[in-house]
C-alpha cells in the first residue's frame, strides 16, 4: 500500500503510465550497451547514462549534486539524470518535489509501479529499458516516455527521452550526428581537460535550452495571434 509522502507525490505529479515490463538489452558498459541504431535523443539519452554511471563510480556525492543540479552536461532541453537509492529515496533529480524524498511507492494511474520496478531489475553493467507516461520539465501534461537505467553501486541511475524526441531515424538526424561526435570526443578528452570539455557541454545545452524556449515562447505567439482573429472579419 502507498505511503501518504509516495501519494502526496503521486498526485502532484499526476504521472499516468503504461503498463509494461522492464526490458534488458546487453550486458556490457552501462551506457552503451543498448542498441545504438535509435534516435539521436535515445543515443543522447543512453550516452548520458554512461557518464553518469562513470561518475557515480569516481565520486558518488559529487555526481548527485551534479545530476540534480544539472551540471556538468547532465542536463539537455527535455533529458536529465535521476537516481534512487536502495532506501526508495530519490538521491537525485532536477525536481524538488522528487529530490530526497521516498518515492517507492509513486505510480502511474494503471498501478504501474515503475520506481520499484527499476530498483528491483537494475543490474550493475547492464542497461534495462522501462516505459511509462511522465511530464516534461516544466509541464504538468503527461507524454509516453522511455527510460534506460542501470544500477551503480547502491543506485538505481537512469536518463529517460520522450517519444515524441525520437521519431527520426538517428542516421539522417543533426542530433544524432552530434550525439556521435560527443561520444567519440567524451573517450578522447584527457583528464587534464575534463573539467573544460565538461564546462562546453554544460554551454552547449545551455544555448539548446535557449533555443528550446525561443521556440515554445514564438509557438505560443503564433496561438495567440491565431486565437485573436475572428474568422468573421476574414470574410
Amino acid at each position: 500500500m502507498m505511503n501518504t509522502r509516495a501519494a502526496i507525490l503521486a498526485a502532484v505529479l499526476v504521472a499516468a503510465g503504461l503498463p509494461q515490463t522492464a526490458l534488458a538489452c546487453g550486458d556490457s558498459e552501462a551506457g552503451l550497451s543498448c542498441d545504438d541504431s535509435g534516435s539521436g535523443a535515445e543515443m543522447g539519452a543512453k550516452w548520458m547514462l554512461s557518464r553518469a554511471s562513470k561518475a557515480v563510480t569516481a565520486d558518488k556525492a559529487k555526481a548527485l549534486t551534479a545530476f540534480t543540479k544539472g551540471t556538468d552536461g547532465f542536463r539537455t532541453a527535455d533529458s536529465y539524470v535521476f537516481c534512487v537509492g536502495p532506501d526508495g529515496v530519490m538521491s537525485a533529480h532536477p525536481n524538488p518535489i522528487l529530490q530526497g524524498h521516498d518515492v517507492l511507492g509513486l505510480h502511474d494511474k494503471t498501478g504501474n509501479y515503475f520506481i520499484k520496478t527499476m530498483i528491483d531489475t537494475a543490474k550493475p553493467g547492464q542497461v534495462s529499458v522501462i516505459r511509462y507516461l511522465f511530464p516534461k520539465p516544466g509541464s504538468t501534461v503527461e507524454e509516453p516516455k522511455t527510460t534506460y537505467y542501470t544500477r551503480t553501486g547502491d543506485q538505481t541511475c537512469a536518463v529517460g527521452v520522450y517519444d515524441a524526441d525520437t521519431a527520426a531515424p538517428a542516421q539522417v538526424t543533426p542530433e544524432a550526428r552530434l550525439v556521435s561526435l560527443r561520444q567519440k570526443l567524451d573517450g578522447e578528452i584527457p583528464q587534464a581537460a575534463r573539467a573544460d570539455w565538461n564546462a562546453f557541454l554544460e554551454t552547449l545545452n545551455q544555448v539548446g535550452d535557449a533555443r528550446t524556449a525561443a521556440l515554445a515562447k514564438a509557438r505560443d505567439g503564433l496561438k495567440a495571434a491565431e486565437a485573436a482573429l475572428d474568422p468573421a472579419e476574414q470574410k
